[in-house]
């Protein structure tokens, strides 16, 4: 008798666990659940339990360790139904092709690396401290040759390779996938046609996106950006009289902070960038910010002028002088002097 008893007792769990699992019985129902980042698979199956998308969690926990699922589901919100049978459910927390815990962010134009770990962290993709921590690598070198080359103390390893645009981010994302896109969306802009357009200037990738990256933090607009090209450019080119292979960009000074006042106040007043243009001859080790395309592109296609200076006025209207006397002047006109 108590081994039929047994019998039976085993047959009905596993009938009803056999229903749960080929989702027999259960009404189509869209559900919403939330996975935990870190999350175990009893965890997990109480979620999918108390959401109704299964109904026996002790079941699906069985089923997971046999299928050998357990330690290889992700995070996140998912949209489920309770129509799934288990391998579905399995399969749509494996991946990200369900998931609607989706941010937008977009990084403007000019955007530092600390700016764009700030706006990660703001948007609960992932923490500051570990985008910076990811930015700051080499992990990526391997798979992009601009990245490969680059040498020199750095602040930032990936500094002006995060290309501004609008991106999708998924919440708790790991910073090496979010990082990954920005990366990889500047490998797509960098084409092959730029790219030969850089070989055949002279200038290595990460000298012109060095170049792009001040044109972006100094230039008005567009216009202004192919004039200030100019002025960088005709210094470069200078024989280094009266100072002029020293570029003197103000973005440079405290870099990579944005202000002075940025900077921790700790050692504020004895801050000194690496990459201040006004004490280092030419360009400095690396980007300063992350340039757009026309920034780019200004790098590479300067204005024709005879210019050595710019300026600008609070209402960020340009003046340009061929030497230093009218600079002085235009420091002036501009109410900077």
């Amino acid at each position: 008798m108590m081994v039929l008893f047994i019998g039976i007792a085993l047959a009905q769990y596993a009938v009803a666990g056999i229903n749960d699992m080929l989702a027999i019985g259960r009404d189509k129902v869209n559900v919403t659940v939330e996975i935990p980042k870190g999350a175990t698979t009893d965890q997990i199956a109480e979620v999918l339990q108390e959401q109704g998308v299964i109904q026996r969690a002790d079941f699906f926990k069985l089923y997971s360790k046999l299928t050998k699922s357990d330690g290889h589901y992700n995070n996140g919100t998912y949209k489920l139904n309770t129509s799934m049978d288990y391998e579905a459910i399995i399969n749509n927390l494996q991946s990200n092709a369900n998931r609607v815990d989706i941010v937008k962010i977009t990084f403007p134009e000019g955007v530092n690396a600390l700016e764009v770990a700030q706006l990660l962290e703001e948007n609960g993709v992932c923490s500051q401290e570990d985008a910076l921590n990811y930015i700051n690598s080499t992990a990526l070198d391997e798979k992009y040759d601009f990245l490969k080359q680059l040498t020199g103390d750095r602040y930032y390893h990936m500094e002006g390779y995060l290309f501004p645009d609008t991106y999708d981010f998924f919440k708790d994302e790991a910073p090496e996938d979010a990082i990954s896109k920005l990366v990889n969306n500047c490998d797509r802009k960098l084409t092959e046609e730029i790219r030969e357009e850089i070989a055949a200037s002279g200038m290595t990738i990460d000298q012109v996106m060095t170049l792009a990256s001040m044109i972006q933090a100094e230039a008005a607009d567009e216009e202004d950006m192919y004039m200030i090209s100019s002025v960088f450019h005709n210094r470069l080119n200078s024989d280094g009289s009266n100072g002029l292979l020293r570029l003197q960009s103000d973005p440079t000074m405290y870099y990579p902070y944005r202000t002075k006042s940025a900077i921790p106040e700790d050692i504020r007043e004895t801050y000194s960038s690496k990459y201040n243009t006004y004490e280092i001859e030419g360009l400095p080790t690396g980007p300063i910010c992350n340039p757009g395309a026309k920034a780019i592109d200004a790098a590479l296609h300067p204005k024709d002028t005879d210019y050595y200076y710019f300026c600008h006025d609070a209402d960020r209207n340009a003046y340009y002088a061929k030497t230093l006397e009218q600079h002085q002047q235009n420091l002036q006109k501009a109410g900077l002097r």
